[in-house]
């Protein structure tokens, strides 16, 4: 075997051909920078510790996260950033250079369960029936961003949201009390859900943006 024949043979080592070889590299290449790079760290994203590379944004408040080749994520997953938690507002999917955009959650909103109505595995002794106990609803803390001004597309100017008005951003999820007419406190303030953008909601992921208008004499919850 001649030496070019050995050389193509090392080379195929990294892949069945010349495109997949030049991936293989450049992934391996990426890897080894994480490797070494005094800037790498794990944090957690949805629980799961990722490694990272963490750039600070316009705002301490905004992140661009840096992944290893191949990392999936989403919009709407939760990264934990000196102990305090970023959204994922947007997630490039390219294989070779994964990136995402995190916001800080500067608040969050609490949403309960209804109460449930269980046996108690008792029988009461006049009518016969199962004797049922209330099991009080579970609340839910969900972290969100709360804002007054909302960025330009495009452009790193930012708006103000209309007066007594507010975006509240959360991950995706469901739940029976996310709906039209909830009420939500923010810094003292009350707010009424006046309408939900599902717009950025792919699937079972993304995130959900809440238009909220600050409470009023004569509203009710």
């Amino acid at each position: 075997m001649n030496s070019f024949e050995t050389y193509k043979k090392r080379l195929l080592a990294y892949g069945s051909t010349p495109d997949e070889v030049i991936i293989n590299n450049t992934k391996d290449t990426i890897n080894k920078s994480f490797d070494s790079s005094l800037f790498s760290e794990s944090i957690p994203i949805n629980g799961e510790l990722t490694d990272v590379i963490i750039n600070q944004g316009k705002t301490s408040e905004d992140k661009t996260l840096l992944f290893r080749p191949d990392y999936e994520s989403h919009k709407g997953a939760i990264a934990e950033i000196n102990d305090s938690p970023f959204l994922i507002t947007e997630f490039d999917t390219n294989r070779l250079y994964p990136i995402a955009k995190a916001k800080l959650c500067n608040s969050s909103i609490s949403l309960t369960s209804s109460d449930r109505k269980i046996p108690s595995g008792k029988i009461n002794e006049i009518t016969g029936k199962p004797i049922m106990i209330t099991v009080p609803g579970e609340k839910l803390e969900v972290p969100c961003v709360f804002e007054r001004t909302t960025s330009i597309i495009g452009s790193e100017l930012a708006i103000n949201i209309p007066e007594g008005q507010a975006h509240v951003t959360i991950p995706f999820l469901k739940h029976e009390k996310l709906r039209k007419g909830l009420f939500l406190s923010f810094y003292g303030e009350e707010f009424r859900v006046d309408d939900i953008d599902y717009s950025k909601v792919y699937g079972d992921t993304g995130t959900i943006r809440l238009i909220a208008k600050k409470k009023v004499g004569g509203d009710s919850e």
